[in-house]
């Protein structure tokens, strides 16, 4: 797979980064075509969007800069995305061993208020949460037939347990 959303979900990711009240959460194990899905948003949209690197920093999907100076760690990215005054979209992939480790430290000692005009969004490792994404985060799930979960049928996508 070379994408990491499909051009349907990043269209679900926009409304729901629009209405976003709380930090986003997805699961996904796989980071693949991550940058190249979330820069095509960002053009399209104009949004400043940054992704998060582990050990590297923030990057601004738009433009070659490089990182934004102490954002290296999971904490130093957080606390830089907070201090944002204007609408920026943050992603960070903390589905690795290391970055999932730092998450879950940073969180349990610290709980941010991530709503406002910057916009959170974390990509989690499937089947792993925490207390801090179920209590102030909301959980986007991309079922929308692009899965194998839902099969096209007369123009309608219904359950594939529903099949007879």
């Amino acid at each position: 797979m070379s994408e990491f959303l499909s051009s349907h979900e990043l269209l679900n990711l926009e409304d729901e980064l629009r209405s976003a009240n709380l930090a986003l959460y997805v699961h996904k194990n796989s980071n693949e075509g991550l940058s190249q899905s979330l820069k095509s948003l960002s053009l399209r949209t104009g949004w400043a969007t940054y992704l998060w690197i582990g050990g590297e920093g923030l990057m601004n999907l738009k433009s070659s800069e490089p990182p934004a100076p102490k954002t290296k760690e999971f904490k130093e990215a957080i606390k830089f995305a907070l201090e944002r005054k204007h609408f920026s979209v943050f992603i960070f992939p903390i589905n690795n061993k290391d970055s999932w480790l730092d998450a879950k430290l940073y969180f349990t000692k610290h709980s941010p208020e991530l709503s406002g005009v910057v916009k959170f969004m974390f990509i989690l490792p499937k089947d792993k949460t925490h207390k801090f994404f179920s209590d102030k985060g909301k959980h986007i799930e991309f079922n929308m037939g692009l899965d194998g979960n839902y099969v096209l049928r007369d123009g309608k996508w219904i359950s594939a347990n529903d099949l007879p």
